[in-house]
């Protein structure tokens, strides 16, 4: 405490002291608790909207819990990355971080449980979406508005059911980009944090592998220097390539897969005329014409979808037939993914406008069509069943996995291997009717956000990577084999963002909004305040 004597007059009955507290005195005063920024009732009052947006979609998330048991497993997929968690070791068709995340639950033996963490995640990005936005000076309406899909979207809340990587990948993008975000001024530490999220992400999902370099490209615009976009860079490689060693020693491929030049060779199948291309001879059973049935189609416009080429049993990548029980492994070699990329890039080559257009009209699709993904509400059939092989695989596992089999009794006739509960289910039914993300909402705030870094007033760095970063994430795995709105639901959060942005306001000292996300200064000797706030885009002092 501060000690200040003042002279009364001669005499020791003429001297006293004075006490006053000093201005960094931070002493508990009565109803502080009612002030403190930084206290839980103090951020529930400041940021009431935002908790009771995430208090209701809460309701949603436990009623498909309940009628969703134990999980949604999706095709050959969900089981291959069970498979892959019960024998560690890296997949021949998708990266295996997602099954290492699954491997580290397997003593809990529960479903149930993966299911609720990753609606847990779904809860994290939306309210890293809030806080992101709140740091650069949105207001609490306009940051909830912009959570609002992530918190409410049926096809999100969706993908937190399923047994898949979307989610986890999600999260690990949505954390590097608020590691790297929040603070105005990237550290060192931070970048290179946000690197090795980004880099972990993409062992989950290698959609978010060119977001690895672009975390270095937002350093060198935001002038952070060479030192911390070169340590972002090896940092953010260093997961992608201790995975890739790692698939090498199981495999003899240094790559995430065996894969990728299969998936393109799909996607080829949209567009591909042999007679353009004109293929070496081991390359010609690769042509539409030369695949069985239906998909020897020699009219473009006509023909099925990639993935009909991809997952048909009598293509050429199935030849000649195998009966392991681990299905895909003979048709997923390195030999057959070498030949299959070989083929790709002589196609997109000769036939470069007709890729692009291809690409170009599937990756609008969610701009224009409502996305059709949906929880199943009823035990409808369809007309693709599990092969006895299959099939067998698919129990095997989900019972080492998690101790029961029920969960895939309708995967037989059902494209979801789940139970099905009422009356949750028709709650679900009702609700996704009526709540979900429509195309043309989607398609404004794509704009918003592209009119936004366009504009340099309203731009922001923060913005661009955000923009950019979705944008990447959409035509990627289209441009790689084909779209499916599943594919779209990462870049919304991040649409989100780069829309919001667009409408920031300039920050003004004291504004009682703001997060407490660093120290403020202590005030001066003389008691006058000298508090200023500093945007997190520029780093500027405002007065």
């Amino acid at each position: 405490m501060a000690t200040v004597k003042e002279d009364l007059g001669p005499g020791p009955e003429g001297r006293r002291e004075a006490r006053q507290p000093a201005p960094s005195d931070t002493r508990p005063r009565a109803g502080w608790w009612r002030r403190a920024p930084g206290s839980v009732p103090g951020l529930a009052r400041r940021h009431w909207i935002f908790g009771i947006a995430l208090a209701v979609s809460l309701v949603p998330r436990v009623i498909v819990m309940l009628g969703y048991r134990p999980a949604v497993l999706f095709r050959m997929d969900s089981f291959d990355y069970l498979w892959n968690a019960l024998h560690l070791s890296p997949n021949v068709i998708n990266p295996s971080g997602y099954s290492f995340f699954l491997w580290i639950l397997k003593p809990l033996h529960s479903l149930v449980l993966v299911a609720a963490l990753q609606h847990l995640m779904g809860l994290v990005i939306a309210t890293v979406v809030y806080v992101i936005l709140r740091r650069y000076n949105l207001p609490a309406w306009g940051a909830t508005l912009a959570a609002a899909p992530t918190l409410f979207d049926p096809a999100q809340i969706l993908v937190e059911q399923l047994i898949m990587a979307d989610l986890l990948a999600t999260a690990l993008m949505v954390t590097a980009f608020a590691v790297l975000l929040l603070r105005e001024s990237p550290s060192l530490w931070r970048s290179v944090t946000a690197a090795v999220l980004m880099g972990a992400s993409a062992t989950v999902r290698p959609t978010t592998l060119p977001l690895v370099v672009l975390i270095p490209v937002y350093l060198l615009i935001r002038h952070a220097g060479w030192r911390r976009a070169a340590a972002a860079l090896a940092a953010g490689a260093l997961p992608v390539i201790a995975y890739a060693g790692w698939f090498d020693s199981a495999h003899g491929s240094f790559n995430l897969t065996n894969s990728n030049g299969l998936f393109l060779w799909s996607r080829t199948m949209s567009f591909a005329d042999c007679s353009v291309i004109r293929p070496p001879a081991d390359l010609r059973p690769l042509c539409p014409e030369a695949q069985p049935g239906r998909l020897s189609n020699p009219v473009p416009s006509a023909r099925p979808l990639p993935k009909n080429y991809l997952w048909n049993r009598y293509a050429w990548e199935w030849q000649p037939p195998s009966h392991q029980f681990v299905p895909d492994t003979a048709a997923f070699t390195r030999a057959k993914n070498a030949r299959a990329l070989r083929f790709a890039m002589r196609a997109i080559a000769a036939q470069p406008l007709a890729y692009a257009q291809i690409v170009a009209r599937e990756t609008v699709q969610p701009l224009i069509h409502t996305n059709v993904l949906r929880f199943p509400v009823s035990n409808r059939t369809d007309s693709i069943i599990l092969t006895p092989g299959n099939l067998q695989y698919a129990y095997s596992t989900v019972r080492a996995y998690n101790g029961i089999t029920m969960s895939v009794n309708r995967i037989v006739h059902h494209r979801y291997g789940v139970q099905l509960v009422a009356p949750y289910t028709y709650l679900i039914g009702k609700y996704q009717r009526i709540i979900y993300l429509p195309a043309p909402l989607f398609s404004l705030i794509v704009l918003a956000g592209l009119v936004g870094i366009l504009i340099p007033r309203r731009r922001t760095s923060a913005a661009v990577l955000l923009w950019v970063s979705a944008v990447v994430i959409m035509v990627l795995p289209t441009a790689e084999h084909e779209y499916t709105y599943r594919y779209v639901i990462p870049a919304v959060p991040l649409m989100c963002m780069a829309a919001a942005l667009a409408f920031r306001a300039p920050r003004r000292a004291g504004t009682a909004g703001d997060l407490p996300v660093q120290a403020e200064p202590s005030a001066p000797a003389d008691g006058r305040s000298d508090a200023r706030s500093v945007d997190p885009e520029s780093g500027a002092d405002q007065k």
